[in-house]
């Protein structure tokens, strides 16, 4: 019990520095990747080479995310500075037919949409939700939510991908089952809206709307997983809801010439990723060309797929976004605004990645030939866990994966986190481990809407700074509330 407890304290040093503190991301990220190397050297005598080695190989596992990342934010940067994202979410705004239809079509439809091409969306759907009439606290967490449901499979696949690499399982499974356990997700997360927007409204006063939201957007991805791929899910499920409230809308208009032209770059990325997910030929060009493997820990090789990953075809998106503005000091201005916004999260995202790694490979010899179960800190925690709970630990799940998010800000860090733990647990159990991590993973999504960092980024984008702390009272709570519903979903799936 000693060791599952010490085991817990890279976690809990991370958890106050958060809560209480209020330490920014990097920081965080500093203190997690220097405490668990302190906990798994001094307390599991793992040799140094090989914590060096995990730190590598987290770094390695989280780079095509780290990319997607950085390349959306110059995409973004550069779309942002000319006006055309806002111009595009404005036009989309006028096509409904009423401020509800307008509010679910920014959020759900252009924040998924968003985030599913690799742009960060609260910069842009706060403050037009904001134009669109909801209060500011409102347009901060609904900037925020109504994306979170479908996040494991946005970014163009690359956080599916991370999840994949790092619990090695099978990645087409992971993203089916990622996919169904998205659709309640959203579904509650849509229901939810009233509460989350700060509305005088009662939850079944929007019920329809918010189900037939909930059912285009989480339906859309899971037939996206099932019949054209998981990495273009969470972009699919947004072009359904625009889709499907578009045609119901009162004011249905075609695009002019600048709206197509400020779309231009957004149309050629889509087109990319569906192609190389859709086309068969195209698909199997892009997976075996330049594809390669790099082996920083011995036996635990890492394959990279310049031509199957978004953040290849993001960056052609920025390229030809800059070739079609002529002001190019503007553009090279804006590169280097970017960058010095950029440095920060990418490294944050990096030494969780480290941290992850570090506990994945704890307890290894040197050479990675061997490892003392005793002294891993994934499996320490998942007998601890098993001990602890019995056969309800799916129940806690989902929950386990919003902890991490709410600790670190980013999903992906709770999944680099907790992934390893997850599959651990699973296995001794006898569960379905695709199903198991989906549904963490899932409950790590979730987590943004509670995430500090999140809410202070969507926060400043809309007049709500200062008011924090009142939207995550209601957001953390709700965040819970939907892990432990999908946490008891899982169980039941499992049991039956």
């Amino acid at each position: 019990m000693l060791d599952f407890c010490i085991s817990w304290t890279p976690i809990v040093l991370v958890a106050g520095l958060a809560t209480i503190f209020k330490r920014q991301a990097l920081e965080l990220a500093v203190w997690a990747a220097a405490a668990t190397s302190a906990v798994v050297i001094l307390r599991f005598q793992t040799p140094f080479d090989v914590v060096l080695l995990s730190c590598a190989d987290g770094i390695l596992r989280n780079l095509p995310l780290l990319l997607v990342i950085y390349t959306g934010m110059l995409l973004a940067g550069l779309l942002l500075s000319t006006g055309s994202l806002v111009r595009f979410v404005e036009w989309l705004s006028t096509i409904a037919g009423n401020r509800r239809h307008a509010v679910m079509m920014i959020a759900v439809g252009s924040g998924n949409f968003m985030e599913g091409a690799g742009i960060v969306a609260e910069p842009i759907i706060a403050p037009m939700l904001l134009s669109a009439g909801l209060p500011p606290m409102g347009a901060a967490a609904l900037s925020v939510a109504g994306y979170s449901g479908l996040m494991i499979l946005e970014l163009g696949g690359a956080i599916l991908a991370v999840l994949a690499l790092v619990t090695e399982l099978d990645p087409n499974k992971l993203g089916i089952d990622v996919a169904l356990f998205s659709f309640p997700a959203t579904l509650l997360l849509t229901i939810s809206i009233p509460w989350i927007t700060y509305q005088a409204t009662r939850p079944r006063d929007n019920l329809t709307l918010a189900l037939a939201v909930g059912c285009l957007a989480g339906g859309g991805a899971i037939f996206s997983a099932h019949f054209m791929g998981a990495s273009v899910a969470g972009l699919f499920g947004g072009l359904v809801v625009l889709a499907g409230l578009g045609l119901t809308g009162a004011r249905f208009s075609l695009p002019d010439s600048r709206i197509i032209r400020d779309t231009a770059p957004l149309l050629l990325l889509i087109a990319s990723l569906f192609s190389i997910n859709l086309v068969p030929p195209i698909k199997k060009a892009a997976i075996d060309a330049w594809s390669f493997g790099v082996e920083v820990a011995p036996g635990h090789e890492v394959r990279f797929q310049p031509l199957f990953s978004a953040y290849t075809y993001i960056l052609l998106s920025y390229l030809f976004a800059a070739t079609m503005i002529w002001n190019k000091k503007a553009v090279w201005q804006n590169f280097r605004e970017t960058n010095m916004r950029a440095w920060k999260p990418v490294l944050a995202m990096a030494l969780f990645g480290a941290a992850g790694q570090i506990i994945a490979y704890s307890g290894y010899e040197s050479g990675f030939v061997e490892m003392d179960p005793g002294k891993n800190v994934a499996l320490i925690l998942a007998n601890g866990m098993i001990a602890l709970s019995g056969n309800l630990y799916p129940l806690f799940v989902p929950l386990m994966g919003w902890i991490g998010t709410f600790l670190t800000g980013y999903g992906t860090a709770s999944i680099v986190m907790f992934g390893k733990l997850h599959v651990a647990t699973a296995q001794m159990l006898g569960d379905s481990q695709s199903m198991t991590v989906s549904a963490m993973a899932v409950g790590s999504a979730v987590g943004s809407i509670s995430s500090p960092f999140k809410i202070a980024l969507a926060a400043s984008m809309c007049g709500a700074v200062g008011r924090e702390g009142e939207i995550l009272r209601r957001t953390i709570p709700l965040g819970i509330a939907i892990s432990l519903l999908l946490g008891l979903l899982l169980l039941v799936m499992l049991r039956t």
